[in-house]
C-alpha cells in the first residue's frame, strides 16, 4: 500500500513538472515570434580598388659613340648622279676601327639638310666649304677641327690682273712670290675703275678681292661677271670688258690653264698679276657638332689623322667626297677664318645664300 501510495505521488510529481516545461516552451516560442528579425546588411556600391601606380623605369640612354647610339657623319652627295652611299660608309668603318667609336654616315642632297641635322643634333661630324662652315660656325652648329691639304695647300687666296697695257703699277714680284706694298696702297689705284669678278658666289673671285677693297674704302664701278677665273683671263686679255680683275691664287694660276696657254700662249706676260693676297681661304674642313665631349673629339682626330697618313686613306676620304682630292689634314682652329670673316662683314653678305661655298 506504501509502495503504491508513492509511485503515485512520484507520477503526479512527474506530470507537473512536465506540465510547466511545456509551458515554458509556449511561452519561449511565443516571445521568439514576437522578437524583430535582424534585417540583412543592404550592400552598397561596390567599390574599385585604388590602383597601386606602376613606376615605368626611365631607360638610360647609351653614351654616344656605342653601337645603340653612333656618331653620325654627315656627307653631301650634291652633283647629278653622285652616289656617296658606299664610299661614305666605307669611311665611317674606317672611323669606327681607328676611334674605338661606332661611327656610321649618312648622305644627303644638300648642305641644308645636312645643317638641320646638325642642328637637330643628329649628326656629329660634316666636311664644310668654308662659307658653309662661317654659317654653321654663325648658327653655333659647328666647330672646325681640321684642314683638308687639297693640290698641295690648305689655305688660298686671290690675285689682282690687269692688261699690262693698262699702266696699273706692279706690286707683285713673281720670282720672290712677295708684295712691295700693302693691299692699302697697292689697290688704290682701281678706286673708280672697273672690274671683272668671276661671279657673286665666288670666294676667290670675288669675295676675298672685293672685300678686301670695301675693307680698304676703295670704290668702283659696278662690276662685269665672267663666270669662270679663266674668263677674267679672256676679258682682260681682249681689253674693253674691264679695267682689273681678280682670280684664284696660290693653289694655282689660271693663267696657265691649257684653255688659256692654247689660245693665248703670252697670257703670262699681257697679264701680270698686280698685287696678291694672302692665304686667307681655307679649304674644306672637318667640323664637328658643337659641345662634343673633347675625349670623342682627340679619338676622332686622331682616327682622321691616322687615315690620311696612307694612299689608301686618302683615297677613301677623296671618294667620300666625291672625288675632292685631298693630299693631307692638319688641326686648325677657328680664329683662321677671321679675315674671312671681315671680308664678309664689308661686303654686307648673307652667309645662308652661300651654303656649298
Amino acid at each position: 500500500m506504501n509502495n503504491r501510495l508513492r509511485f503515485r505521488q512520484i507520477f503526479t510529481q512527474f506530470n507537473r513538472l512536465a506540465a510547466r516545461a511545456a509551458m515554458v516552451l509556449v511561452v519561449l516560442s511565443v516571445m521568439s515570434g514576437c522578437i524583430a528579425p535582424t534585417p540583412a546588411a543592404t550592400p552598397g556600391p561596390i567599390q574599385s580598388p585604388t590602383p597601386t601606380a606602376t613606376v615605368t623605369p626611365t631607360p638610360t640612354p647609351m653614351p654616344l659613340g656605342s653601337p645603340q647610339n653612333p656618331i653620325v657623319i654627315g656627307l653631301v652627295a650634291d652633283l647629278p648622279g653622285q652616289a656617296l652611299d658606299q664610299p661614305a660608309q666605307d669611311l665611317a668603318t674606317k672611323l669606327t676601327v681607328g676611334s674605338l667609336l661606332s661611327v656610321k654616315a649618312s648622305v644627303f642632297r644638300n648642305y641644308k639638310e645636312l645643317l638641320d641635322g646638325m642642328g637637330s643634333g643628329r649628326i656629329h661630324i660634316a666636311f664644310l666649304p668654308p662659307l658653309t662652315y662661317l654659317y654653321a660656325s654663325k648658327r653655333g652648329l659647328a666647330e672646325t677641327a681640321l684642314l683638308l691639304n687639297h693640290f698641295g695647300v690648305y689655305t688660298y687666296g686671290a690675285q689682282f690682273l690687269a692688261n699690262a697695257s693698262s699702266e696699273f703699277q706692279v706690286f707683285y714680284d713673281p720670282l720672290s712670290g712677295k708684295n712691295s706694298a700693302p693691299a692699302a696702297e697697292a689697290l688704290a689705284q682701281f678706286k673708280d675703275k672697273k672690274p671683272c669678278w668671276v661671279d657673286s658666289n665666288s670666294t676667290s673671285g670675288y669675295i676675298l678681292p672685293a672685300g678686301l677693297l670695301a675693307v680698304n674704302k676703295i670704290e668702283t664701278q659696278p662690276p662685269a661677271y665672267t663666270q669662270s677665273h679663266v674668263g677674267v683671263v679672256r676679258s682682260l686679255y681682249v681689253k674693253g670688258v674691264c679695267d682689273f680683275g681678280a682670280t684664284f691664287a696660290i693653289s694655282g694660276d689660271p693663267r696657265t690653264a691649257t684653255g688659256v696657254l692654247d689660245d693665248l700662249p703670252d697670257a703670262l706676260q699681257r697679264i701680270p698679276i698686280i698685287w696678291q693676297s694672302d692665304a686667307f681661304i681655307p679649304n674644306i674642313n672637318v667640323s664637328y657638332l658643337a659641345g662634343l665631349q673633347d675625349e670623342k673629339r682627340d679619338a676622332l682626330n686622331r682616327a682622321f689623322l691616322d687615315l690620311a697618313s696612307t694612299p689608301e686613306g686618302r683615297d677613301l676620304i677623296s671618294a667620300a667626297l666625291g672625288g675632292y682630292e685631298v693630299e693631307a689634314l692638319r688641326p686648325v682652329e677657328d680664329p683662321l677664318y677671321d679675315p674671312l670673316r671681315s671680308m664678309i662683314d664689308a661686303l654686307g653678305i648673307q652667309l645662308d645664300g652661300m651654303l656649298g661655298k
